[in-house]
């Protein structure tokens, strides 16, 4: 129980540092965020950040698994009850799309963070994972809906990497001329666009199979 209650609290204190490093990194940059900086947000001593975390890099590596990471699991929890496959390709993409997805308040940081990962191997590292588990992700959702179901393997995953780029490009859209995006359009034109590549791939194949 006092194991159990000693990891609980060594959670909780990495948990408030980093929200600390989160708000500072917006507030200042990335790069510029120090450590003393946000021991100070924290409330901690600066030696005590180095008790929760080896270095900077997992601080930040952390941070992305919050960001990017944050995104799949709200997706998740958006379509867990979604049984219609046409309403839950909808909720998919108005998700990803809108800005619920689309968290325009890390943008600045996003890209700190991408940046960062072209110097660090850790940083990069874990990009590689979180994009990995969203391809994933999208593609076990795309395998129950709608014709897409009928794709090959190859295609969905295809497709998965084609949301994982509308994503990041709405992203971009938004944050540098908002004004003139409508997330909830652009939501049912992909979707459509999607069913419709799927339809046509579907009479393809029934063409080529009735072909003597």
């Amino acid at each position: 129980m006092a194991k159990r209650g000693r990891k609980s609290i060594a959670a909780e204190r990495r948990g408030q540092i980093l929200d600390a490093f989160h708000i500072c990194a917006v507030r200042k940059g990335l790069e510029i965020a120090s450590l003393r900086e946000v021991a100070e947000e924290a409330g901690v001593p600066v030696s005590n950040l180095h008790h929760f975390f080896k270095n900077r890099d997992e601080m930040v590596s952390e941070l992305v698994k919050r960001i990017v990471g944050g995104i799949v699991a709200n997706l998740r929890a958006e379509v867990r009850h979604s049984e219609d496959s046409k309403r839950r390709l909808k909720r998919i993409f108005e998700f990803l799309l809108g800005s619920r997805g689309q968290k325009l308040e890390d943008g600045s940081l996003y890209y700190d963070l991408w940046s960062l990962a072209h110097r660090s191997q850790t940083v990069r590292q874990t990009f590689q994972h979180l994009i990995r588990d969203q391809r994933e992700t999208f593609f076990e959702m795309l395998v129950g809906t709608s014709d897409i179901v009928k794709l090959s393997k190859t295609e969905k995953k295809e497709i998965a990497n084609i949301i994982i780029a509308l994503m990041e490009g709405t992203f971009y859209v938004l944050d540098m001329d908002g004004a003139n995006v409508c997330p909830k359009r652009m939501a049912h034109l992909t979707r459509r666009f999607l069913e419709l590549y799927a339809a046509e791939r579907m009479r393809e194949k029934a063409r080529k199979a009735r072909a003597p």
